[in-house]
């Protein structure tokens, strides 16, 4: 028992010392670019050097804890320590959904938005309290072999394993939308081929180690993810409240943007915009309540206008952009 003890202790501060080092690493490589952007490096450029750093270097995690052992396979041989535990869970959470789609969520629904980040936040708390030590006590590796096993015969299963996969089709593709987003914004390739660049790497990282080298691969993520949310918080706090922890003043901060956000609202400039486009969609729900009034009194316009076009003499470019208006409403080539 102390050998064991002795070892995981060991094991403990051989991760500590590795990620201690790849964290300043990490730094030193972001210093690097900094320096690199005020040299005059383009920022696509460093976008190629920060991507492809990172997938060479997640791909040598994978490739160096490729196994072959089940245990390894499934649960990283169940010796993970709590504290790395917990930062692969938390580079889970913090995945391209996230930060892609409560970036917009939030964007486009404001304080609303906030209920699907409690949404999913409070279903991951409630499947690490609930289920997953469960499991791991009953010592089955997925969900669908625990259903078997708690339940017998091969009907649960079946149920289990196509829960467990619509459940995760829907997250997987929204991950892979973000994998797409990011390898063409960052490469510039089209967003199809970039999907598949970005999933050919995922496969590297995890394919060999399976759990193993995913815990690995989204420790080391964590570290990187927990840089790029922090960093601008800390400097706008550091801005606006001359607090570089941001949570201290985070409530007096939500009460200066909601003071701001009625400001804005009350501005006669901004309701002028706001009735612009209430406008257009109530006219887009009468279009699509009454399409072949819309359609006539569309290209009734478009004559008008182009005939008005016509007998004013207008110069020979507005003629022709009617001409390509009527003809795309129409279907049809108009001499």
């Amino acid at each position: 028992m102390s050998s064991q003890v002795f070892s995981h202790s060991t094991f403990n501060r051989q991760l500590k010392k590795y990620y201690s080092f790849y964290t300043g690493g990490f730094i030193l490589f972001l210093v690097a670019l900094a320096i690199a952007e005020q040299l005059g490096m383009s920022k696509q450029w460093i976008g190629y050097w920060f991507l492809f750093a990172t997938i060479g270097l997640y791909a040598g995690i994978g490739w160096m804890s490729r196994t072959a052992e089940i245990a390894e396979y499934y649960v990283a041989g169940r010796r993970v320590p709590a504290f790395f535990n917990g930062m692969a869970t938390g580079a889970d959470w913090m995945s391209a959904a996230s930060f892609i789609g409560m970036a917009g969520t939030l964007f486009l629904q404001g304080y609303d938005g906030l209920a699907w980040v409690m949404g999913w936040t409070g279903g991951y708390c409630l499947v690490a309290l609930f289920l997953a030590p469960y499991l791991r006590k009953f010592g089955q590796f997925t969900i669908p072999d625990f259903l078997a096993e708690r339940y017998g015969g091969n009907i649960v299963r079946t149920i289990g394993i196509i829960s467990a996969i619509v459940c995760s089709f829907v997250y997987v593709v929204a991950q892979i939308y973000g994998v797409g987003l990011i390898m063409s914004r960052f490469t510039g390739l089209e967003f199809g081929i970039g999907v598949f660049v970005g999933l050919a790497g995922i496969l590297v990282c995890s394919m060999l180690g399976g759990m193993r080298a995913v815990t690995w691969t989204q420790v080391a993520q964590y570290i990187i993810l927990i840089i790029a949310y922090l960093t601008p918080v800390v400097w706008l706090g550091m801005k606006h409240t001359g607090i570089p922890v941001p949570q201290f003043a985070y409530g007096y901060t939500l009460q200066k943007v909601g003071e701001q956000e009625k400001k804005i609202t009350a501005d006669p400039k901004e309701q002028e915009v706001r009735k612009i486009f209430a406008d257009r969609a109530a006219a887009g729900r009468a279009a699509l309540a009454a399409p072949d009034k819309a359609y006539a009194e569309g290209k009734a316009r478009v004559e008008k206008t182009l005939a008005d076009a016509k007998s004013a003499n207008s110069p020979a470019d507005q003629i022709a952009a009617a001409h390509d208006r009527l003809n795309a409403l129409t279907g049809r080539t108009m001499p």
